[in-house]
């Protein structure tokens, strides 16, 4: 039976071994290898790319891989087919074409592997309730790669919001921007990416949705280009909180900000930091625990399936519901900013 993995313990305390193959070995694959290979207990083993470019990368070429990778002692499959039909695989790392994620996930799945796959879960609500079910079905821990849930800034946002002293949450509003993504053909085509609001603000739905629940109705509009999007997400009795966004012109860097009002205090997160005002408008310049969120995530779910225990950081439930809730965003946008409500 699988329990709670809400408590965290040092991995070299336990001697069973994780033995993993990665779907998928572009630059988020090449990303959860770094942070796989610092855990102890666990081995990648296996991971697949039909990609000659990007095995010339790993293996020294600077333009595409820094630092190179050695994929010495690792089997390279063509399909992924064949990564979750290998028998010496205990955990299939899915960081594939979202298009893609809930075919593996379920093939993996039923083939008694753990998976954990990056966001989104899915690009469809059927497809996010077959790999929940293929889950249940075979016991094995499933799990979504929603790493703001490990970001230092947005644990310190959590514990803000739980915080009683600073008093009732009014507002709040997160803002997520990068330059189109052109260095990977897929990622602009909608129907293997979902789009912006799927691909990009899938992390502060998540984020808005683990805070403060599901919404009662949403409404959301484009404000600088096709994929844009200026979204609210309505409760009952508050607060009312906004996601905004998207992919703008080509080389825009990467930026993410959140700014939360409660009654007696205000937490701002932007690139010069982690800021908290008084009621009085006084400011403090706030320090994290310096992190890296990716290692963080992996050593979560390796525990998780060394101990066979559920992912309560980041339960798949809660990554569909991301999901329902981003495709009903994306419905409102193209019908001109028309408030929809959540289905209850």
């Amino acid at each position: 039976m699988l329990q709670d993995c809400s408590t965290r313990q040092p991995l070299a305390s336990y001697n069973t071994h994780v033995t993993i193959g990665i779907a998928g070995f572009g630059f988020m694959g090449t990303t959860h290898l770094h942070a796989w290979r610092k855990i102890p207990h666990a081995l990648v083993a296996a991971l697949c790319t039909d990609s000659e470019k990007t095995l010339l990368g790993v293996s020294g070429n600077r333009e595409i891989s820094t630092p190179p990778l050695s994929l010495e002692g690792i089997k390279i499959h063509r399909q992924w087919q064949a990564l979750v039909d290998d028998p010496s695989l205990d955990v299939i790392d899915i960081c594939l074409p979202s298009d893609l994620h809930a075919e593996v996930a379920v093939a993996a799945l039923r083939n008694g592997k753990h998976v954990l796959c990056e966001k989104p879960m899915a690009l469809a609500p059927a497809d996010c309730h077959r790999m929940l079910e293929a889950a249940s079905g075979a016991s094995r821990i499933l799990m979504i790669g929603h790493v703001l849930r490990w970001w230092p800034e947005y644990l310190a946002l959590h514990r803000f919001v739980s915080d009683e002293a600073s008093g009732r949450i009014r507002t709040a509003t997160f803002i997520r921007q990068c330059g189109v993504p052109d260095w990977s053909r897929w990622l602009t085509d909608e129907s293997r990416s979902g789009g912006v609001l799927l691909d990009l603000l899938i992390h502060d739905i998540d984020q808005a949705l683990s805070l403060f629940g599901l919404p009662a109705r949403v409404n959301c509009k484009r404000f600088a280009g096709p994929e844009t999007a200026m979204a609210t997400l309505v409760y009952a009795g508050g607060p009312e909180v906004r996601i905004q966004g998207g992919w703008l012109a080509p080389g825009t860097p990467l930026s993410m900000s959140y700014q939360v009002r409660a009654d007696r205090a205000e937490l701002n997160f932007d690139s010069h930091g982690l800021h908290l005002s008084d009621a009085a408008g006084k400011r403090l310049d706030l320090d994290v625990t310096p992190a890296d969120a990716y290692d963080d995530q992996i050593a979560y779910f390796s525990n998780c399936c060394r101990q066979n225990t559920q992912p309560a950081q980041c339960l798949p439930a809660a990554s569909a519901q991301a999901v329902a809730v981003a495709l009903l965003l994306k419905q409102s946008r193209d019908l001109g900013g028309q408030p929809l409500e959540y289905p209850a």
